[in-house]
């Protein structure tokens, strides 16, 4: 989605630390350096959490406190553990992967933070498509650490800008996004990816190899199409108050057909994370199965990855209820409230959602001055919601009813806070790329 105007938001919607002793501070210099291949040691070896056995990701402590110090992010721009769910049981172990605990979340019952692999640029779509860290199916965040602290605007999109796709052929990992424009497409090495501080990884559950297989043809064709097709076919949606979404799936099936060349005059114009959706929404489709799309109607292997989020869910009315559902907007919350903090100290996390800390761009700062009415009814529902406060139910229903169920970047990563059994969930988090350089 690029740096979101206006209308993206609506629809979409100092850690003072040790200095480190002079052994950790070599260490943390090799790694922060690309200087160290190893895998890191802790100290005092953890304890595995239950549900992510044999994790990888390794903690050290000055390590974390350097990178706390890179990334400068505010607390609920990290996850709980919750949120991957099992999904590093398939990464081999290699240096640069770390369990970065968030020292604001330190004394939290629950503490929050991120899977990170921290690694040069050079050649990391290799080491990612051979760890086995990315897969075929994956979605890629773009993840921007610096928004953090910017205000409510980058806040409650938790730092993510844009949505694109991964594939991974001969053990090296492409990337297929909406704009289908040399800008975006590569090896994770096009200008867009040259740019992006780090990555969040966000995988479907429990793809099998066939779905792989046909979200692997798909993007293949959409690839080689893409000089043919963008924009002449398929362009890029600036409106986000319009997503294509309809029951019947319709606009699938038109990308599918373009994809085949069925229909060289049909046009669609989808978002990243729209565009995302949709080459999910046919991993039941094989490519190589032309009829299947030649007649009318949209064909049964068409199928929603996840259903679009309104923008204020219903989870924080009942966290237990088994299909409970986040909102476009409610992912911040979700963090904080996943961390088990008492009243006030959630509190001053919800207010930090809404301050600004750090300088805006001249962009970002005209954007936050028109929604300021929005944030404070935002923050008002962020306040009482939990505890049904009218005032918070009816700003609720009054953005539900003015806004359509949506699918942004941010959507697959607030999937994957809800709780691992939530009939809901359909997307585990697997790391955050961070690069070295």
């Amino acid at each position: 989605m690029r740096s979101l105007p206006v209308k993206a938001l609506a629809a979409a919607l100092v850690l003072v630390l040790p200095a480190l002793s002079g052994a950790q501070a070599d260490l943390a210099d090799k790694i922060f350096s690309g200087g160290y291949s190893g895998r890191l040691q802790a100290e005092t070896p953890a304890v595995p959490e239950p549900s992510i056995p044999q994790s990888p990701f390794v903690f050290d402590p000055a390590v974390n406190q350097r990178l706390a110090e890179k990334l400068g992010i505010p607390v609920f721009f990290a996850l709980p553990d919750s949120a991957y769910a099992g999904t590093s049981g398939g990464i081999a172990p290699m240096g640069g992967l770390l369990d970065f605990r968030h020292p604001a979340a330190a004394g939290a019952p629950s503490p929050v933070g991120l899977r990170v692999y921290l690694t040069p640029r050079d050649k990391a779509a290799e080491r990612l498509g051979a760890s086995g860290l990315v897969q075929t199916g994956d979605v890629i965040l773009t993840f921007r650490p610096e928004w953090g602290f910017e205000g409510p605007y980058p806040n409650i999109q938790m730092g993510i800008s844009h949505a694109g796709l991964a594939f991974v052929e001969n053990g090296v990992v492409s990337n297929i996004d909406n704009p289908l424009s040399p800008e975006y497409l590569g090896n994770l090495d096009a200008k867009h990816y040259r740019s992006a501080a780090a990555l969040h990884i966000v995988r479907p559950r429990n793809l099998s190899a066939e779905q792989k297989a046909n979200i692997l043809g798909w993007s293949k064709k959409l690839t080689q199409l893409a000089p043919e097709i963008y924009p002449a076919q398929l362009s890029f949606n600036q409106d986000y108050f319009k997503p294509k979404y309809t029951a019947d799936l319709a606009f699938v099936r038109t990308l599918a057909r373009i994809a085949l060349q069925q229909d060289k005059t049909a046009k669609l114009d989808l978002y990243c994370s729209e565009f995302v959706w949709a080459v999910l929404a046919l991993r039941n489709c094989d490519p190589a199965d032309a009829a299947a799309f030649a007649g009318e109607g949209t064909p049964a292997c068409v199928q929603p990855v996840f259903n679009p989020l309104p923008m204020l869910g219903d989870y924080f009315l009942d966290p237990k209820a088994p299909a409970a559902r986040l909102g476009l907007s409610d992912g911040p919350l979700a963090v904080i409230d996943s961390m088990g903090l008492p009243a006030a100290q959630k509190q001053v996390f919800i207010g930090q959602v809404f301050e600004k800390k750090r300088v805006l761009s001249p962009g970002h700062a005209a954007v936050a001055a028109s929604l300021a009415p929005f944030f404070m009814k935002m923050e008002g529902y962020y306040s009482g919601i939990q505890t049904r406060d009218p005032k918070a139910l009816a700003i609720r229903d009054s953005f539900n009813g003015n806004v359509k169920p949506n699918y942004s970047p941010t959507s697959y990563l607030i999937n994957a806070l809800l709780p691992a059994g939530n009939e809901e969930r359909k997307m585990d988090v697997v790391a955050t790329v961070v690069f070295s350089d």
